[in-house]
């Protein structure tokens, strides 16, 4: 219900369209062997796995149905947080820990998100859910396999979930340990590592240069931002301190039992919630932060249950002990849930409604047929696919141009130069907010040539102020205009 009140609150995100898009191209290329642009080499999960599912979902029933795709990832997410902890810890914990896992800010989001979080989240809960329920099996041979190629699946779908493997893996080994004792349980988790790392190796080498490309540039070798730490980690503080906080008591209440193997379960649970913002710490980058600490705060919340259900055993009546539970869990899932209903929504609302936008586009790009440049076109190619292939969209992070006159390949701000002088864009869409530096010297460049006209200033509003969408019409013989644009 958190979820779904978010479905239709607004446009598509532009990582939402990029993936929808995307997606449509791959089954366009299955299907019909249509042109297929280098999708792998800047998307940071397989393009050839969520996207055209996410596509098929969407042809059904837009963006909308995409989200609904999400929603139902998420619930088998949560059901598999429940279903896990309970064969670690109890029903107790369990109940607390999907509960705080349902109510947090950056699961809500997810849930009504169409992208690939939600289901590598649920990919890789299912591995978890696989290695957990192992302990309970005289012949686990199947467990195993299946959670190592969910677990694979689930790294190709968004490459990032690589930085949990870890936990999965020390979970097949202590809880295998715990039940037939510590040899078997590193040879547990040798088997799954290397089955793993031999899958997804596999897997690399099928997809070829390209797919390499993509995980190196977008993984791997990630460019470092400038993001101070404490930015970083005061951010994640907000959406997933609590469940953090509570993981922490839970450690503290397991060295309190004396049990090494409960100890070593819970303390790895916890340290999961954390292992996201401090990646991204390491990196100095918010980018993609809110989504990415919902894959900590799944094994996180495991421990925050624990630590709740130890509440029952504190106390010598037993009114006391379940009137303190009781009162425990209200209020962590009090705070947490009104803090995450607020986070979600303001989240959602971070980026422009693009009814507007797409509407003066249609109608313009009907009017001028021929090639178009958009800052972040994902959006409008998304909603304009039926009307214009994907080969006429530009976009203002790269671009390369080869003149007619010389053949020789420009690129950068050489290339938009030239293209802007031989009249090679139709239109030019500019809103002067990731790119602010390019966009500001391709309006030098539209104001030298005079070969464009200013036709349409679309007006926007998002998280971060009010702006304008200024549209040029390649029009020779006619002087070209300016008008103010950028945030005010």
């Amino acid at each position: 219900m958190l979820s779904l009140r978010l479905v239709w609150s607004n446009t598509a995100f532009l990582d939402e369209a990029t993936y929808l898009f995307g997606g449509h191209i791959e089954l366009a290329h299955w299907l019909h062997g249509t042109p297929l642009p280098p999708l792998a080499t800047y998307f940071s999960g397989a393009p050839v796995i969520y996207p055209p599912l996410a596509a098929l979902t969407a042809s059904i029933g837009g963006v909308a149905a995409a989200r609904l795709l999400s929603l139902a990832f998420m619930l088998g997410a949560t059901g598999l947080l429940w279903s896990t902890t309970s064969k670690l810890f109890g029903g107790r914990a369990a109940f607390f820990a999907a509960t705080l896992f349902a109510v947090v800010g950056p699961t809500q989001a997810l849930g009504a998100f169409a992208t690939y979080d939600a289901m590598a989240l649920f990919l890789l809960a299912v591995s978890a859910w696989c290695v957990v329920s192992a302990q309970d099996r005289d012949n686990s041979t199947f467990f195993l396999l299946a959670g190592i190629a969910m677990l694979a699946l689930a790294n190709a779908t968004k490459y990032a979930t690589a930085v949990l493997d870890p936990a999965v893996v020390a979970l097949a080994a202590i809880t295998m340990t715990r039940r037939r004792g510590l040899k078997p349980g590193f040879v547990r988790s040798g088997h799954l590592a290397a089955g793993t790392l031999g899958l997804v190796s596999a897997l690399l080498a099928l997809g070829g240069p390209w797919y390499l490309s993509g995980v190196l540039s977008t993984t791997l070798s990630r460019a470092s931002g400038s993001k101070p730490t404490s930015l970083i980690l005061e951010d994640a503080a907000k959406w997933c301190g609590l469940v953090c906080v509570l993981a922490g008591l839970g450690v503290i209440y397991a060295v309190r039992r004396h049990d090494r193997v409960q100890l070593m379960i819970v303390s790895v649970l916890a340290a999961s919630g954390v292992l996201v913002p401090l990646n991204q710490a390491r990196i100095h980058t918010t980018t993609s932060l809110f989504k990415q600490v919902d894959f900590g705060v799944w094994f996180a919340a495991a421990a925050a249950g624990f630590a709740i259900a130890q509440l029952f055993g504190t106390g010598r009546r037993r009114w006391l002990r379940g009137g303190a539970a009781a009162l425990a869990g209200i209020l962590a899932v009090g705070v947490a849930g009104a803090l995450g209903r607020t986070q979600a929504s303001t989240f959602f609302a971070e980026w422009p409604d693009s009814t507007q936008e797409v509407t003066v586009l249609r109608a313009l790009t009907h009017e001028y047929p021929g090639n178009y440049l958009a800052e972040d076109y994902n959006v409008p190619a998304y909603y304009l696919e039926s009307s214009v292939p994907w080969q006429r969209w530009s976009q203002t992070w790269y671009f390369t141009y080869q003149s007619p006159s010389t053949h020789r390949l420009l690129s950068g701000a050489t290339a938009y130069r030239a293209a802007i002088d031989d009249g090679y864009f139709s239109l030019i869409a500019l809103s002067f907010t990731d790119t602010i530096a390019i966009d500001s010297q391709i309006v030098a460049d539209v104001r030298r040539s005079g070969t464009y006209h200013l036709v349409q200033a679309v007006p926007f509003q998002d998280g971060f102020g009010i702006g304008q969408v200024l549209i040029w019409a390649y029009l020779p013989g006619q002087a070209g205009h300016e008008g103010n644009h950028g945030h005010g």
